[in-house]
């Protein structure tokens, strides 16, 4: 498919997407915040990404520039609903339906970003050292459940990030995947959930729509985005289908209290999970919000010479 067509195509299925959100919108009420574990402290909203994607780009730029190389910061790749958007636990709200379904058709239809400048300059040794760094440099983690995280403390990426969000962030962040991975596996498995999952099951049983759990909706548009190709019509289709699907799943999710039910397991589960490391989620939430903070501030006189 050509960038024409595609830009096309997704052109039309916004219009789609906002013809469906004008038919719902009458008459809601406004949906309250999805539970993610440890209120969401490794999620950034679409701005503040693009404020530290911009942020981290110019930093690495210039940790290569003082090495004496050249790096072209690159745009954050937009189109589709952004992974970090994506509930754990499969939940939508209703706005989210409304707006762009489950992010999937949407995701298919984005233009392909534009060829990285820096490829042909990743071939010299020299170069990818030091944006990467290399092995005598590395340093490891140990994290949770025998996981094992680890950097190039050399690496222009490293100092980039370090700078941006503190020297401690990766493995605060990193600490916290593997904990609130843990707490989804617990949520998943506990009765509450399981029970309202059931009724959530029954609901769109209803509406004549077979599903087990909140994953099988989006593997069913996945199903028909992968037979439907590049054909436009059938894309088209699959962006109807999806809409309609995602809405009754929303409806089905608030109606019988899945969101509910996951907050009230996902409380216990956090503090099975987390034990006592309360310090540790308060250290990483003030560098989120101080790297956020770094990437939307005005540039100082100094950074810019």
């Amino acid at each position: 498919m050509t960038n024409g067509t595609r830009t096309a195509l997704a052109a039309l299925l916004l219009g789609i997407l906002g013809a469906a959100g004008c038919a719902r919108s009458g008459g809601t009420t406004p949906d309250p915040a999805l539970p993610r574990p440890f209120d969401g402290v490794l999620s950034y909203d679409q701005g503040e990404r693009q404020a530290l994607h911009t942020a981290e780009e110019r930093l690495v730029a210039d940790c290569m520039r003082r090495r004496g190389l050249r790096y072209e910061p690159q745009p954050l790749a937009t189109g589709g609903t952004d992974p970090q958007d994506v509930n754990p636990y499969g939940l939508l709200t209703t706005a989210q339906a409304r707006r762009d379904g489950y992010g999937i058709t949407s995701a298919r239809l984005a233009p392909r970003p534009p060829d990285d400048p820096n490829r042909s300059r990743a071939r010299e040794r020299r170069w990818s050292d030091a944006l990467l760094g290399t092995k005598s440099h590395e340093v490891r983690l140990r994290l949770p459940g025998g996981v094992e995280f680890f950097y190039n403390g050399d690496a222009c990426v490293t100092r980039a990030r370090q700078a941006l969000y503190g020297a401690d962030y990766d493995r605060l962040f990193n600490t916290y995947q593997v904990l609130s991975n843990q707490v989804v596996t617990a949520v998943r498995k506990d009765p509450r959930y399981l029970s309202a999952q059931h009724e959530w099951a029954l609901c769109m049983r209803a509406a004549d729509i077979t599903a087990a759990s909140p994953d099988d909706p989006r593997g069913a548009v996945e199903q028909r985005l992968g037979r439907a190709a590049a054909q436009p019509a059938r894309l088209h289709d699959v962006a109807g289908y999806e809409l309609k699907l995602s809405g009754q799943d929303a409806d089905c999710q608030r109606t019988t209290g899945l969101p509910r039910a996951v907050a009230e397991a996902q409380a216990d589960a956090e503090s099975s999970v987390a034990g006592s490391r309360t310090a540790d989620l308060a250290r990483l939430r003030d560098l989120k919000s101080a790297a956020v903070r770094r990437a939307t501030a005005p540039p100082t006189p100094s950074a810019t010479r």
